[in-house]
């Protein structure tokens, strides 16, 4: 093993040699100790190995969230290649196009039947067997790829994250510190393996050699809060909304006493869900992370442990994790190291580019930087605050999304004109998209037909809860469209 550079493959095998009998995923009744899933991993890698995976390929995964996409997504990384997950609940015409832009040739899925057919990808069962004995550590330079996610596309093309190991390990250091997670670690695992909160709720404790309890696709409070205080969680992550979900169903009514870390982020967290989670949970540190899937997970983070029933005021984002460097792009085009302006990301955690999208990585750097679209400044202490998004993404339960890639879908529709798409407060979950709809002169297409339309191309996360029809778009004296007046008129229709 001392050729390789994943730390993720190093410490699986040592967990797998130090400590065989220690349970290393639990997943619908199913526990697998660190001996096993090595050995079901290596079987995976070896299968993936006399097809022609190996460094510089990727493997797609599909599946729910079970033992064999675990599996699967680790065989592939002992392989040497790139794991591309894929969502299973997307539109199969989606998965295809995803399969294509990838260049995957192999597809690993526990039920054949659900992958589709995709011409030149070969499906393979991550069970099957083979010789796990044969399975050979991967010669791995630090810019071989790890994983590669797929995050909503500006240009209405979702585009590929390409996250090295070089990032990963990064990761795995830095995240180390505010985790404090250990061996004896109980984890739990909220996320889908295409989010990348799954590279710290799974990943990440499987490389600490924790236990890690899969949780279910849809986290519905009873049965998640049930979860963590039976197998006495002491780590999980979640997005804020998902948190805020699970404190209103009554955190007080279950034992928390167990869990030390709340790892959470992806949106503006609300003060009073943190307050909850911190009272119903005496012994735990809520942290919130910040950072986009091309800076891998998260790259600031802010521990929150003081009781403040009160608060209202929105919580910093924190302090870089060790080795990220941040700095601050003005609207007058100077970097800054306090700010206010667009924050840059640097450093060993960043992507190595989006997959065959070199236009668009070129516009996503600013001299080596990363530009996140996301505003803020650094106050006296050197603490990060959030100010909002630069651009038209937006996050909605954890998800980012470009709302670019929601309009290019309407406007392929032959009855739509124009499209915007923008997020609304929603009573209902907080937020929610909503859609204001032009349509070509003379067409008719009613809003079940459009939300049928946009649900055939995009995952559901992205179809828009509300349609709203307009006579036509406002615009600046500029001819631009007047994005305010816009969001206002779909708002209120939304509303009604």
């Amino acid at each position: 093993m001392s050729g390789t550079s994943g730390l993720l493959v190093r410490s699986l095998a040592d967990h797998a040699r130090t400590a065989p009998d220690r349970v290393a995923l639990v997943a619908r009744g199913e526990r697998l100790t660190y001996a096993e899933l090595f050995t079901a991993a290596r079987r995976v890698a070896v299968r993936l190995r006399e097809h022609g995976a190996g460094p510089g390929t990727r493997v797609a995964v599909l599946g729910e969230k079970t033992a064999a996409a675990v599996v699967s997504v680790l065989g592939t990384l002992l392989a040497g290649a790139a794991y591309v997950p894929l969502d299973p609940s997307a539109p199969e015409a989606r998965r295809h196009s995803l399969l294509a832009d990838a260049g995957a040739r192999l597809l690993l899925a526990a039920d054949p039947g659900k992958a589709g057919e995709t011409e030149g990808v070969r499906v393979l069962d991550p069970w099957a067997d083979a010789d796990a004995d044969a399975w050979r550590a991967p010669a791995l330079g630090p810019e071989d790829l790890a994983y590669v996610l797929y995050t909503s596309g500006s240009t209405g093309r979702p585009k590929g994250v390409c996250i090295p190991h070089r990032a990963v390990d990064a990761f795995f250091g830095a995240v180390a510190g505010p985790m404090d997670l250990g061996p004896e670690a109980r984890c739990l695992n909220t996320s889908a393996l295409h989010f990348d909160v799954s590279v710290i709720d799974l990943l990440f404790p499987l490389h600490r050699g924790a236990t890690v309890h899969l949780g279910p696709a849809v986290p519905l409070p009873g049965p998640t809060l049930q979860l963590i205080a039976r197998e006495r969680i002491t780590h999980m992550a979640a997005v804020g909304s998902t948190l805020t979900l699970l404190a209103q169903h009554g955190l007080e009514s279950y034992d928390l006493s167990a869990l030390r870390r709340v790892m959470t982020g992806a949106e503006i967290l609300n003060p009073r869900t943190v307050q909850a989670w911190l009272a119903a949970a005496p012994h735990a540190t809520v942290i919130n992370g910040y950072g986009p899937t091309e800076a891998t997970c998260v790259a600031i983070a802010e521990p929150i442990s003081a009781r403040e029933p009160e608060r209202t005021a929105p919580y910093p984002i924190g302090r870089p994790l060790p080795g990220v460097e941040l700095s601050f792009l003005g609207a007058d085009g100077t970097v800054s190291a306090d700010g206010p302006g667009e924050i840059l990301l640097s450093g060993p955690q960043l992507m190595a580019g989006y997959l065959g999208r070199p236009e668009e990585q070129a516009r996503a750097f600013h001299e080596g930087a990363y530009r996140t679209g996301d505003q803020g400044h650094r106050d006296a202490q050197g603490t990060v605050h959030f100010a909002g998004r630069r651009d038209d993404e937006v996050k909605i339960r954890g998800y980012r999304i470009n709302l670019n890639e929601i309009r290019a879908t309407l406007e392929s529709h032959p009855a739509v004109g124009r499209a915007f798409v923008t997020d609304v407060e929603d009573p209902r979950s907080g937020r929610s998209l909503a859609c204001g709809i032009q349509l070509r002169e003379g067409a008719l297409a009613g809003a079940d037909e459009l939300t049928t339309y946009a649900a055939d191309a995009l995952p559901r996360y992205m179809v828009p809860r509300d349609v709203v029809f307009l006579d036509g778009f406002p615009v600046l004296s500029s001819g631009k469209p007047d994005t305010a007046r816009l969001r206002a008129l779909v708002a209120e229709g939304a509303g009604r």
